[in-house]
């Protein structure tokens, strides 16, 4: 049974630069629609699958703050009426700083949220405006302080390094920052550039120059350092928490089964990864007609599930426990990637004590590299 339930809000007052996520403006769309299909897509899952295990809500986006109160209202209805509340130890959603009022958040706590996810990226204005933010370093402190004056301890802040043109004292200065806000978890990526973003155009115009690979590495590793001294504890290799880790998050790298509705939404459900169609008019008419959204649909082979549980579990720095994985698939893990164990502890990049095995600092920097060896080695 899903232990996860993630929901997809795809409006956005405006659209960052470096963003592949599923999103829409939201000016002019069919809000009030895409409510009412997201609740029938939900029904379905309540019906054929259950909510009776689930123990974390996750409401991302897109911006699930930009839709008002009353836009967003027949949601937590339909989810405090038919999830039993009481079960839910975590309950997150994604804000923007800009848009996360007083009133919002006590809104938002009334409904059970407890844990909030900032999107601060960087607090240099310049380098804001290049990746197409919106907001000012000090909406950030405002908003930390609105929700710890409402009662929210239990906050999250996203930062984005290796922007184009970023400095390692620009990094610094951000960590600096983000550590005197005194936050529970601090989640901090490099910034990819995908396809079919603005910055990906920009990119392909010699309109930026991206960050060199060693300047990169570079950055991480001082993330990693200035983060840990602070007191963070690094417990996967994009995130660190004072004391609590993320839950739902960690149902995907332990490769827990999790509901995933809305636009775009990916979700593992009875040993099927699906994903959801990325168009809002496509979306909303399968729903009419009482139809899951699904593009695509998968019933993972027990090979391709061994598979993910070695390269997800391997995000988590405790790393993955052999017999476990042995015992849950009935085989000898040992016997599938022996050599691959022995190539990549040759190489300093996993170790192995005993009946667990984690990467290495030098294995976080070269994490693609280790994961496809578990691809390949199947």
């Amino acid at each position: 049974m899903p232990k996860g339930l993630y929901i997809h809000i795809p409006f956005c007052d405006h659209i960052c630069t470096y963003c592949d996520f599923p999103k829409l403006l939201t000016k002019g769309q069919r809000h009030a629609e895409y409510i009412e299909a997201l609740i029938q897509e939900l029904k379905l899952y309540q019906q054929n699958v259950g909510f009776s295990n689930l123990q974390s809500i996750y409401i991302g986006g897109g911006t699930p703050t930009a839709l008002s109160v009353e836009q967003i209202q027949p949601l937590f209805d339909f989810l405090t009426e038919q999830i039993q509340m009481n079960q839910i130890q975590e309950f997150s959603i994604e804000a923007n700083p800009e848009n996360l009022t007083r009133d919002k958040i006590q809104y938002l706590k009334a409904q059970g949220v407890n844990r909030f996810s900032l999107g601060v990226q960087t607090f240099h204005e310049s380098l804001l405006k290049r990746i197409g933010r919106k907001h000012q370093a000090q909406e950030v402190i405002q908003a930390v302080a609105n929700l710890k004056q409402c009662g929210i301890k239990n906050i999250n802040l996203d930062l984005i390094y290796a922007i184009p043109g970023q400095t390692l004292d620009e990094l610094r200065d951000d960590l600096r920052q983000v550590i005197s806000l005194e936050v529970e978890h601090i989640s901090a990526y490099s910034l990819i550039v995908e396809e079919h973003t603005q910055l990906y155009l920009a990119y392909m115009r010699d309109q930026i120059e991206l960050t060199d690979n060693e300047i990169e590495a570079k950055m991480y590793e001082v993330t990693i350092e200035t983060l840990t001294e602070a007191g963070y504890e690094h417990y996967e290799i994009s995130n660190f928490a004072k004391s609590k880790p993320s839950l739902h998050n960690q149902w995907y790298w332990k490769n827990e089964t999790y509901i995933g509705v809305g636009l775009g939404a990916h979700g593992y459900v009875k040993g099927q990864r699906y994903q959801n169609t990325r168009s809002i008019n496509t979306y909303i008419e399968l729903l009419k007609d009482g139809k899951l959204p699904m593009i695509e649909s998968h019933a993972l082979t027990k090979e391709e599930m061994i598979e993910e549980e070695m390269f997800l579990g391997l995000r988590l720095l405790k790393g993955v426990n052999l017999k476990a994985i042995s015992d849950k698939y009935d085989v000898n893990i040992d016997e599938i990637y022996g050599k691959a164990f022995e190539e990549l502890i040759q190489k300093g990049y996993l170790e192995q004590k005993e009946l667990n095995v984690r990467l290495t600092p030098s294995g976080l920097l070269m994490a693609n590299e280790v994961f496809e060896q578990f691809l390949l080695s199947i």
